[in-house]
């Protein structure tokens, strides 16, 4: 996160963000206040003060005075908001509200903050409470302190600002902290942070009073609220028809899988879908009339809390909700989200699409879609206007996406080193990002499906998980090979493979009847598949996936992907739900343990953060070991599954590696010959070389032809591994051994619920898990169904981990971190 801070100016950052009303406007003279003298005279020695009485003092001031005419600042530290809220339970300092809705209990009220406000008192030396420091050696003068006070406070506003984004529709979330007699302005978008330089309220006192007036009078859309969501009161219409729509319908139609004595007319809603909807309408969070392009025309959507939220505030964003369409009355799934913006990224309506358009089934129908209104992250521009780029040719104002770099610097999606020119019909002002900018540019996008399907942690039976990965890969199977638009998904995770009711007719029986399909859904990050001229170009600057499910091969950053790691991860998915939903021959905790190591660990090396071993080990092996003499297993046709697709993975790795060092070999071999070739007085001849036939005189019984001895070189696959190792290389073989497995008589294998203990807390490398109590209740590690998917940058960075089902703040992960590197420990996942 370092790195996503961006220094500025108070001036430049005041008039940029602030600016002032135009002078003909009335409330630009009607609310200034007039002042003759410094009105924080009581705050002159601030930096003496406890963070409590600066707090009491700083706001008493501002109301007082009426500095923020329109405004109140107010404490909320005493109580936190409901945890169907916040359920980290966080306590902002203060913040600002309107004055028609500013609480009175104390409590932070985060669905209606304008601005949270963060105090700290001063201290000198290594307590010094500033996270930030200047340094004029980081684009924009602005590094995070080294510290451990200064990054704990660090992690605090990132998580306060992250809260607002996921409660609120906003563009941005402004934030002052206030150190002391010192303050800073923080502009949070989803690309990182401008931060202002520390200014001394007390000396500076008339400019400091302006900005809070600037403040109180610009829109709520200055101040980052999305005017393209329009906030709903309780006696708004459709506040009533989102109340009318949650009512229990004795029409709707239960999602069970059985046979149906009559098929339902379309259209109509499943059970499921309709109580989803009703339990998002928490009285807590706030509900809105949200817009979204539909080509020409608007349509509208209305929401309340999401179904789901990815964790980070760098990043896309996603929130998932079940929506009321306002045309026809129906519920959809609306995702909306910060989509990486740059030249030849598609939008994922385009590619549902394209896809549609190919016959492929089991994925999502599209609705609409479409980028909202000119919203897009500012802060990666700040970079630019601060580190312009010498080889540019054109300006960089703007919006900067494409236009504003001249670096002449290609690579493909997944090769970060390739030096390849820009492709024709494409200047050098046309490239799709600036490589050397450390910040992604996000533009603001929604995008509405028609299904609104369950998460795959739903599944009854092992057979039917079996089955919904089964339709999943044909799904991918028809994307990638299709003759008109073959697409490669690049993030096949257990949050991307649905479940969803469809009405089916069975020839056999000659019957209609509901059956649990999979629904193979998020293509954003896919990308054309076969084409090779679409590759010649990087579409965005990171690498992406959910590092859960990534191969072994993509974690080793050895490859670009390709089929066999798509199959590979949908393997992961079947493995780990099944691990985590059935019943087993391992324990719970022994298995939280190892669903820990296996998917969320990782090595470290000086290039960065690689696959953990105990995934390794497991392809490399073919063996799923739990420990010595014990591997995992379930009983029935899932264990002939799991055993077939771990072998073949294996012999893939094994004759893949094996090719790739006799490359490698053969390389080093040409490379050798070219610099070191003998001259003719130098060459040995063939007369020179004399060896003993020592081995005619050994006549020994059992011993092996000479053939059999040379037969397999050191690292050489067996027969077995080159016979499978083409298996997962295409479909064909993988969806033919799920389908000859389903065709056999399962057990009843149940789901029977999260196998991970509640209690359980993630241990630390080398440490055994332990049961969580009130000292290490931070630390505890609580895995949600639906991996978020992050993207996996280039630069070392720790890759993700399973999130919370507490939905764990940035801040804790943050600190998290710190804690255990400072104590020395090894570094688990944040």
């Amino acid at each position: 996160m370092t790195s996503k801070c961006i220094g500025k100016g108070k001036i430049e950052f005041v008039d940029k963000y602030f600016p002032p009303p135009p002078p003909s406007d009335p409330s630009s003279t009607r609310s200034k206040p007039s002042l003759t003298a410094n009105p924080f005279e009581e705050l002159k020695d601030a930096n003496t003060m406890s963070e409590k009485k600066l707090q009491d003092t700083f706001i008493d001031i501002v109301n007082q005075h009426g500095l923020a005419p329109g405004l109140k600042m107010g404490s909320c530290e005493t109580r936190p908001d409901s945890a169907e809220v916040d359920p980290d339970r966080q306590k902002v300092d203060a913040a600002f509200w309107r004055s028609d809705v500013a609480p009175s209990d104390n409590e932070p009220h985060w669905i209606d903050q304008l601005m949270p406000v963060e105090f700290k008192a001063w201290k000198s030396g290594s307590n010094y409470q500033d996270p930030y420091r200047g340094d004029p050696k980081v684009p924009g003068g602005v590094a995070v302190r080294d510290t451990a006070l200064p990054k704990k406070n660090f992690g605090q506003i990132i998580s306060y600002a992250e809260l607002v984004f996921i409660v609120q529709q906003r563009v941005a979330v402004f934030m002052p902290i206030v150190i002391g007699r010192v303050c800073r302005f923080l502009r949070w978008d989803h690309g990182g942070a401008v931060v202002t330089e520390a200014i001394d309220y007390y000396e500076d006192w008339e400019f400091f009073c302006d900005v809070l007036w600037r403040i109180s009078q610009c829109s709520d859309e200055v101040l980052g609220i999305d005017p393209s969501a329009v906030r709903l009161s309780d006696d708004d219409d459709d506040f009533t028809i989102m109340d009318r729509a949650a009512i229990p319908n004795p029409n709707d139609i239960m999602e069970t899988e059985r046979k149906l004595d009559v098929v339902p007319q379309a259209p109509f809603t499943f059970k499921y879908v309709r109580d989803m909807f009703r339990k998002s309408l928490d009285a807590h969070w706030p509900r809105y009339r949200l817009e979204v392009p539909d080509g020409e025309a608007t349509r509208h959507f209305l929401v309340c809390k999401p179904v789901f939220h990815a964790k980070g505030l760098i990043g896309r964003g996603t929130r998932g909700y079940v929506a009321l369409d306002c045309d026809t009355g129906r519920f959809v799934w609306l995702k909306d989200a910060w989509r990486a913006y740059y030249l030849l990224l598609e939008k994922e309506g385009d590619i549902l699409a394209k896809l549609k358009d190919a016959n492929v089934p089991l994925i999502p129908t599209l609705v609409c879609h479409g980028d909202i209104r000119d919203q897009t992250t500012l802060t990666s521009q700040e970079w630019e206007l601060k580190n312009p780029d010498p080889k540019a040719s054109c300006s960089t104002s703007g919006i900067g996406v494409a236009s504003s770099s001249g670096s002449k610097r290609k690579r493909t999606d997944d090769d970060d080193s390739a030096d390849i020119p820009p492709p024709k019909g494409l200047s050098g002002a046309d490239l799709p990002f600036r490589e050397d900018c450390p910040l992604r540019i996000h533009r603001h996008y929604r995008l509405v499906e028609e299904e609104v399907a369950m998460r795959l942690s739903e599944f009854q039976t092992g057979e039917q998980l079996a089955f919904i990965i089964f339709e999943c890969i044909f799904a991918h199977f028809k994307a990638a090979t299709n003759t008109v638009h073959p697409i490669l998904h690049r993030d096949v995770s257990g949050g991307n493979i649905l479940i969803y009711p469809r009405i089916v007719y069975n020839a056999k029986t000659r019957e209609h009847c509901i059956k649990w399909s999979g629904l193979l859904a998020d293509w954003e990050m896919s990308k054309p598949f076969g084409d090779k001229s679409a590759s010649k170009v990087q579409r965005q600057p990171e690498r992406t996936g959910t590092w859960q499910f990534m191969s072994v091969a993509l974690l080793s950053r050895i490859k670009s992907i390709e089929i066999c790691d798509e199959l590979e991860a949908f393997f992961y998915v079947l493995l780990y739900y099944a691990a985590r939903y059935l019943q087993s021959n391992v324990d719970n905790i022994t298995l939280a343990n190892y669903l820990d190591a296996f998917f969320d660990q990782y090595t470290e090396t000086s290039a960065g953060y690689h696959c953990g071993t105990t995934k390794r080990d497991a392809i490399q092996s073919g063996k799923l070991v739990i420990r010595e003499g014990l591997e995992l297993q379930f009983g029935g046709p899932m264990d002939d599954i799991i055993a077939a697709l771990l072998s073949w993975f294996k012999s893939h790795h094994v004759v893949s590696a094996y090719n790739q060092s006799l490359e490698e070999e053969r390389k080093r071999q040409e490379a050798q010959a070219q610099a070191s070739s003998l001259s003719p007085g130098d060459e040995q001849t063939d007369e020179l070389k004399f060896v003993p036939m020592l081995a005619d005189e050994m006549d020994l019984p059992g011993q092996g032809s000479p053939e059999i001895l040379v037969a397999r070189k050191l690292g050489e696959p067996s027969f077995h591994d080159w016979k499978d190792w083409q298996n997962v290389k295409s479909h064909r073989p993988v969806v033919q051994l799920f389908q000859y497995h389903l065709m056999k008589t399962w057990p009843k294998q149940k789901n029977i619920g999260d196998r991970i203990p509640k209690s359980w807390v993630k241990p630390a490398l080398g440490s055994t898990a332990v049961t969580a109590t009130s000292s290490n209740k931070r630390a505890r590690h609580e895995r949600v169904d639906g991996v978020a998917t992050l993207p996996i940058p280039v630069i070392k960075r720790n890759p993700p981990t399973s999130p919370s089902n507490r939905m764990g703040s940035l801040s804790d992960r943050f600190w998290r971190e710190q804690r255990k590197r400072e104590n020395g420990e090894s570094l688990p996942l944040p």
